[in-house]
């Protein structure tokens, strides 16, 4: 492991105490908003736990020095042990910004006090695939369609995950299938990989993951191609948004979107590998397909 990852990983142990803020006043000509302006120094960056912390830090530690550079701030990212963990740290005040899937932006919007706010949204690469929900099983299973899968053993992800759960028993609602009456067992593995592993190790028959995270998984050698399959998918789910907290102060959140909504040759550089080119705008209405995947499903978005 390099000095940079290593400098990197205390970060990723826990989240760090609130930063002691300083203000003074504003005059009349910064109109937006009235009051104190809180000096920072340091953005904290909240990234989904879809693999182990390591993974993550190590995939997206040249992003996290692009921001630093892009903003002139120091930038401390943190990885929570789920989905959740992110949300309850933004909502505790220990994150200023957090890369968010879709369905924990809808729960953290409900859920966070001070507010969230998206101002991006993740564009994918040329070539990747579509995000979608794949239900994966092993080539030589015999579960070829849809209702092969009844009353087999099925792992989803984690409660929260966009694709490795909300959109999974979306799908699978629309189809006239509740979860627990339709399989044998419905457990939750804790992220894609080892809900892929979960069916390499023929622990269970069938996971719930992010279509995008298939390749990445086989061309690292964790499964090969040709011992699995997908034999179902669910409509195609929006794109990931970039959210900070309503309460910044307005001049760390104009630093921190610029840096987002730059495309320039660094900002593309620094995402190699991640699956994502760039970022675009963020419109909350797009998410509201979320919320009808959290309604059709029988869910709530609660902690």
């Amino acid at each position: 492991m390099n000095q940079f990852l290593k400098s990197l990983l205390p970060a990723v142990l826990s989240v760090l105490l609130a930063i002691t803020i300083t203000g003074c006043g504003t005059g009349a000509e910064n109109a937006k908003p009235e009051g104190a302006v809180k000096i920072i120094d340091t953005i904290r960056i909240g990234l989904a736990p879809d693999e182990d912390a390591a993974a993550v830090l190590k995939k997206y530690g040249p992003f996290i020095q692009y921001l630093s550079k892009a903003t002139g701030m120091k930038v401390e990212p943190y990885i929570g042990p789920d989905y959740t963990a992110t949300i309850e740290a933004m909502n505790a005040g220990h994150l200023d910004v957090a890369w968010f899937g879709p369905s924990e932006y809808v729960l953290a919007a409900e859920v966070v006090k001070n507010g969230v706010e998206a101002f991006a949204a993740a564009i994918q690469a040329e070539g990747t695939l579509a995000y979608k929900t794949s239900f994966i099983v092993r080539a030589d299973a015999g579960i070829n369609t849809l209702e092969d899968m009844k009353g087999k053993t099925l792992a989803f992800t984690d409660p929260a995950s966009t694709s490795g759960h909300i959109f999974g028993r979306y799908s699978l609602v629309q189809r006239g299938h509740k979860p627990e009456d339709f399989f044998r067992q419905v457990i939750y593995s804790g992220s894609h990989d080892a809900g892929l592993l979960a069916v390499k190790n023929k622990q269970v028959d069938i996971a719930a993951v992010s279509s995008r995270k298939v390749p990445g998984f086989i061309k690292s050698g964790l499964i090969s191609k040709d011992d699995i399959k997908i034999v179902f998918e669910s409509v195609e789910i929006p794109a990931d948004p970039i959210t900070y907290r309503k309460d910044l102060p307005w001049e760390i959140k104009d630093k921190i979107k610029a840096a987002f909504l730059k495309n320039t040759p660094e900002l593309a550089a620094s995402l190699e590998g991640t699956g994502f080119a760039k970022f675009g705008g963020a419109d909350d209405k797009a998410y509201d397909l979320v919320r009808e995947a959290y309604k059709t499903a029988g869910l709530k978005p609660e902690l």
